[in-house]
C-alpha cells in the first residue's frame, strides 16, 4: 500500500524523509553483513527474495487516483533476514516502483515508512512477541506469528498511509480518499496474512535454514 500520486504536500514530506533516513541509517548500521558476505547461500536467498518482492510490488492495483494496494511480504522478509535486512529488501523494492514510474520519487521518504518501515517493525515486535510468550509449539507460532502478523502489519501500513494523508492533505482529499481506503482494507489483510503465512510456514518445515528468526531444533527437537 502507498501512494502512486502527489498526495502530501508541505513539511510532512521532509519529516517522513527525514525519519525513513533515520530508519533506514539503523538497518544498515545493525544489518549483519559479516553473516551475509560469508554465507554464499545466505546471499542467494536474500538475494532472491529482494527480486521477488520488487517484482511483486510492481502488481498493484490502484484504488484511487492518489492510493495504490500491493503486496508487502514485510512479515516473510523480517523472520527470514530480521529487521535490518528486511527494511533495505522494501527499499529495493520501493526504487523499483519509483523507477518504473509506478510511484514518485517525491514522495519515497513517505511510501518508505508506510510499506517498509511500519510493517517491518509491527512484524519484527509480534514475531518476537509470539515466539517469546507463546509456548514451544510450531502450530501456534505459525498461525500468531505468521497469519495474524502479517495481516497486522497490512493493517499498520494501511493506518499509517491514512494518516499521511491526513496530516499532509486537504480534509476534502482525505474524507474522500479514506472513505474509498477504508471499504478496501478489510479485503486486503486475509490475502496478506495467507500468502506470508504460507511461505513462512513451508520454510519452517522445508528449509528452516533460510529462516534466520527461527528456531527449528527448538520446535521440533524431541517432539
Amino acid at each position: 500500500m502507498n501512494f502512486s500520486a502527489v498526495g502530501i504536500e508541505g513539511i510532512w514530506v521532509w519529516v517522513a524523509n527525514i525519519l525513513f533516513g533515520l530508519a533506514l541509517l539503523l538497518a544498515f548500521i545493525y544489518a549483519r553483513w559479516r553473516e551475509l558476505m560469508q554465507e554464499t547461500s545466505f546471499q542467494h536467498v536474500y538475494l532472491g527474495a529482494t527480486v521477488f518482492v520488487l517484482l511483486l510490488w510492481q502488481m498493484k492495483a490502484d484504488i484511487t487516483t492518489l492510493v495504490s494496494i500491493h503486496f508487502l511480504m514485510s512479515t516473510t522478509l523480517t523472520v527470514m533476514f530480521r529487521w535490518p535486512l528486511a527494511i533495505i529488501a522494501s527499499c529495493c523494492a520501493l526504487v523499483g516502483l519509483c523507477w518504473t514510474g509506478k510511484a514518485p520519487w517525491y514522495l519515497f521518504g513517505v511510501n518508505g515508512l508506510t510499506t517498509a518501515v511500519v510493517p517491518v517493525f509491527v512484524s519484527h515486535y509480534l514475531f518476537k512477541l509470539a515466539d517469546e510468550k507463546l509456548p514451544d509449539n510450531f502450530f501456534a507460532l505459525f498461525f500468531v506469528g505468521g497469519f495474524f502478523t502479517s495481516a497486522a502489519a497490512a493493517l499498520s501500513s494501511g493506518l499509517s498511509l491514512m494518516i499521511g494523508l491526513w496530516l499532509g492533505s486537504s480534509s476534502w482529499d482525505f474524507e474522500r480518499i479514506s472513505s474509498e481506503y477504508f471499504l478496501f482494507l478489510p479485503m486486503i489483510l486475509p490475502p496478506e496474512a495467507v500468502v506470508n503465512g504460507m511461505l513462512l510456514s513451508s520454510m519452517m518445515i522445508y528449509k528452516p535454514q533460510w529462516v534466520k528468526n527461527f528456531d527449528y531444533h527448538r520446535y521440533f527437537d524431541n517432539k
